[in-house]
């Protein structure tokens, strides 16, 4: 008998060694959960802010951009033409305008104006409107926006319009056809035309649109790139959780496994020793 019981300890000790330790599921306590490495830090307000400054920075700039581009546009090297598009942006650059009319306009105002209905047939008395003028000074042919002051008929079917700046004592001298009038005014911005004449002039649209456009835009290719970078890293750290998550399982089945071997192995032994025990059968007999 004693044999018998030192042979099952020697088995035993073959199957598990004194030094492995077997998990019980029961004994595991429960573990803090930790924060996942993808979980986004919150923003702090001072970054808020500040991104949405920088925000509304980039706006503006785009905004600037695409009035500097519709000037260009709007306004095309031949006089002969409004524009493409029927509207054109004329900045005031004198102040013959300049009177105490609800729509009189001082030098450094944008004027919006638009093509003439019916060819310019149908102006009258009291529009604004925009029409080639030589000028004496450089004896070239230069826009002028001045009020209509007076419908001057020809003859039955020909007449001509008489035209005044509003800050002038005189009216212009030379009488307009419709055919010479370009655009008729439809309301003016004070200041803008000032600043976008500065900007058109020489390469200050190189220093106030160009380069911070191109700075902009390195900027956001960075925030895409940042963008990018963090998110394979988002999806490596994933994956790397994910596999130690598996292997963790992997490593709780396998120590199960053994658990359930060891414990059948025993019942066997057990039900071995139990069935051929020789006191047991003197008892039963």
């Amino acid at each position: 008998m004693e044999d018998k019981e030192k042979l099952n300890s020697e088995e035993l000790e073959e199957i598990v060694p004194s030094e492995e330790v077997i998990p019980q599921a029961a004994e595991e306590t429960p573990k803090k959960e930790e924060p996942s490495a993808n979980d986004e830090k919150p923003v702090s307000k001072k970054k808020k802010i500040l991104n949405g400054v920088f925000l509304g920075f980039q706006i503006a700039l785009v905004v600037l951009s695409i009035v500097i581009c519709l000037v260009v546009i709007l306004n095309p090297n031949s006089q002969e033409k409004v524009s493409p598009v029927g509207i054109k942006l004329l900045p005031v650059l004198t102040g013959s305008m300049d009177g105490d009319q609800k729509d009189s306009f001082a030098p450094g105002a944008l004027v919006i104006a638009t093509t003439p209905k019916n060819h310019g047939n149908d102006l009258k008395v009291g529009d604004i409107v925009t029409f080639k003028q030589l000028n004496d000074e450089t004896n070239e042919q230069m826009l002028v926006t001045h009020r209509i002051v007076e419908i001057v008929q020809i003859d039955e079917s020909v007449y001509k319009y008489k035209t005044k700046g509003d800050a002038n004592a005189l009216p212009d001298e030379a009488l307009k056809l419709p055919g010479d009038i370009l655009a008729v005014y439809a309301f003016h911005i004070n200041g803008l035309g000032s600043a976008l004449t500065w900007i058109r002039d020489g390469y200050h649209f190189i220093f106030v649109i160009i380069i911070p456009l191109g700075l902009l835009l390195i900027y956001n290719i960075y925030l895409v790139a940042q963008i990018v970078v963090e998110g394979k890293m988002k999806k490596a750290r994933a994956a790397a959780e994910e596999s130690a998550r598996k292997a963790a399982l992997a490593s709780i089945d396998e120590e199960e496994i053994k658990r359930r071997a060891i414990e059948e192995y025993l019942r066997n032994q057990a039900a071995a020793a139990s069935a051929g025990n020789p006191e047991n059968k003197g008892e039963t007999e």
